[in-house]
């Protein structure tokens, strides 16, 4: 169990690696451990030895690249999904200077990501890297200060994670940590909740949390090109909103 630095901006990669941990030396070693997904390996195994560490290497960057997930980030996006969070945001951004203080009850949200890197050589897919990410998030104990269709505070609220990753189909590594949420989350000017054409003109523009913004690209489903690598993205049918317990 850890707890994540305050004032930080913790993602899935620190979580499971480490926030000083080569996560991309890590992975390139698992895709070529002799104990390693037989048919990567069989097909990394047809290169010659310097080509073949450099595909596993490029292939393990751009890896750990995907796995930079910002809790936070998903931890907002399930809660823009709740309804009273929802009703709260459009109260307040229809009365101008109002506040709304929502509390809410023990929930989970959960992140399930299935994403892949292909290996090409001259051109050539060589092989494909599938990862699985799963993150599941447990609440308690949240009050969210609600101000002009923004997430402006977060009053109490505790979270525990879990994330999984797995290489090939293989269970890789599995971390937990604790988060405060009053301590980890930077409000500045607030976190949109709603469609950004819901808010006037200029009221909606990114920024509000480093690194949450454009939130219509982040996970959205479709395939997103990294570099020369081709990626899945979620599984649609996964719901971010589990539901209080």
């Amino acid at each position: 169990m850890t707890t994540a630095t305050v004032g930080s901006a913790p993602t899935a990669l620190d979580l499971l690696f480490g926030p000083d941990a080569d996560a991309a030396e890590a992975l390139a070693s698992e895709i070529l451990s002799p104990g390693g997904d037989q048919n990567l390996g069989r097909a990394l195994a047809q290169l010659p030895e310097m080509t073949r560490k450099a595909a596993a290497q490029e292939a393990a960057t751009t890896a750990a690249a995907l796995l930079k997930v910002d809790l936070v980030d998903v931890l907002v996006r399930g809660w823009r999904e709740h309804q009273d969070i929802v009703s709260a945001a459009r109260r307040t951004l229809a009365a101008p200077g109002s506040t709304e203080l929502v509390s809410m009850s023990s929930h989970e949200i959960r992140l399930d990501q299935r994403p892949s890197v292909s290996v090409l050589v001259d051109g050539q897919r060589v092989a494909t890297l599938h990862l699985g990410l799963s993150i599941v998030f447990g609440v308690n104990a949240l009050l969210l200060g609600i101000s002009g269709g923004r997430l402006t505070g977060v009053r109490s609220g505790r979270c525990d994670i879990t994330a999984s990753l797995a290489v090939q189909g293989t269970d890789l590594l599995a971390r937990r940590a604790h988060l405060e949420l009053p301590g980890v989350i930077s409000l500045r000017r607030g976190i949109r909740l709603l469609p950004i054409d819901e808010y006037p003109a200029g009221e909606g523009s990114p920024g509000e949390y480093p690194g949450s913004e454009p939130w219509d690209t982040a996970y959205t489903g479709s395939r997103q090109q990294v570099s020369e690598f081709p990626v899945e993205g979620d599984d649609p049918s996964t719901p971010w909103w589990v539901g209080t317990r």
